[in-house]
């Protein structure tokens, strides 16, 4: 399956599918958030706007929560979310515990600055199934500029060696790549393009657009998100939430450490976050605001889990950051 393939799946779907349910059986696929911290900055990416506390999951509750879902019938697992996975220094312990336990197929989207080829050779060896690069710049100096980083050289050093590694050793590891395509950036993509595509099996180059994640979503052309339905998401505080993309833990629905993943996915609060979803009545949440685009106040599905702030300021604040830099110096917004 293509990436796009894969985004459209991840999103849209409609109400003939069977798992459109309150209380659907357990899913094939989990993201773990190792980490909700990140080494890069992207202009464009609102995880440098976040105001939950940084953290790493446990090694004991990210190796209970993984055991569960091998038992309950899991067999994919991403090791990100919000953060980047190699933040975490157990990243390669995880993935062969998963490997271990039963899960069939492991997966991290990464910048790649931290994948250097001592860290990478044990994730590899570990059996990691497949790596997803986010490079959104050309050249040292766009790299800088759009990352906040200067680890254009350092990345290409180290996808070189992931795919050296895949080659020398007949690894059945798939590599991708992803750039989002700014003003600044425009005139590289044809290089980016000659440099990755030797390097990978399929090179993705999607449009900036801030804040809409699920495009088709807020085009009006989807019924429904199946994300709370179809796939299970963890934080690095052990939270189960019902979204990818859940910076605060606003979408929070039950803590792991007090419960089981099996109870969590089939507990009455989730079961009352799906029956939103199913009726349309998601006003006053995340998923209102992502969704529908609805303009009503923002509140945590369950306070007690959340990072509560002023939602409103904060969105607003993230928006016009984002914004005023996208005008400056990547994107014409129209607006």
């Amino acid at each position: 399956m293509s990436l796009k393939n894969r985004i459209q799946v991840q999103y849209q779907t409609d109400r003939e599918a069977g798992y459109l349910t309150e209380l659907p059986p357990i899913p094939r696929n989990m993201m773990l958030e190792l980490s909700n911290a990140c080494n890069h900055s992207c202009a464009f990416c609102p995880s440098a706007h976040m105001r939950r506390k940084r953290g790493l999951m446990s090694d004991t509750v990210a190796e209970r929560v993984i055991s569960e879902a091998a038992a309950a019938g899991v067999r994919e697992i991403g090791f990100y979310s919000t953060g980047e996975p190699f933040v975490h220094k157990g990243l390669a312990r995880l993935v062969a515990h998963a490997k271990k336990v039963g899960i069939t197929y492991t997966y991290i989207s990464t910048n790649g600055a931290l994948a250097t080829p001592e860290r990478a050779a044990k994730v590899l060896e570990a059996g990691l199934d497949s790596i997803k690069f986010s490079v959104n710049a050309g050249s040292r100096e766009t790299y800088k500029a759009i990352h906040g980083a200067d680890d254009f050289e350092t990345v290409k050093r180290n996808i070189q060696f992931i795919a050296d590694y895949r080659r020398e050793h007949k690894a059945p590891l798939k590599l991708f790549a992803t750039c989002v395509v700014t003003k600044l950036v425009e005139h590289e993509v044809p290089a980016i393009r000659d440099w990755l595509s030797p390097l990978v099996d399929e090179v993705q180059f999607n449009p900036c657009a801030p804040f809409n994640w699920p495009e088709q979503a807020l085009s009006g052309q989807a019924e429904i998100c199946h994300l709370p339905f179809n796939r299970l998401h963890v934080t690095c505080e052990g939270y189960l939430t019902l979204c990818c993309v859940d910076y605060q833990n606003y979408l929070a629905v039950a803590d792991l450490n007090q419960m089981s993943l099996t109870e969590a996915w089939h507990s009455e609060a989730y079961a009352k976050a799906r029956r939103m979803h199913l009726e349309d009545k998601m006003a006053g949440t995340l998923c209102g605001r992502c969704w529908r685009n609805a303009p009503d106040p923002v509140e945590p599905l369950i306070p007690a889990l959340a990072d509560v702030i002023d939602y409103e300021e904060y969105d607003q604040s993230q928006r016009q950051t984002i914004l005023e830099s996208l005008r400056t110096n990547f994107v014409e917004t129209g607006e």
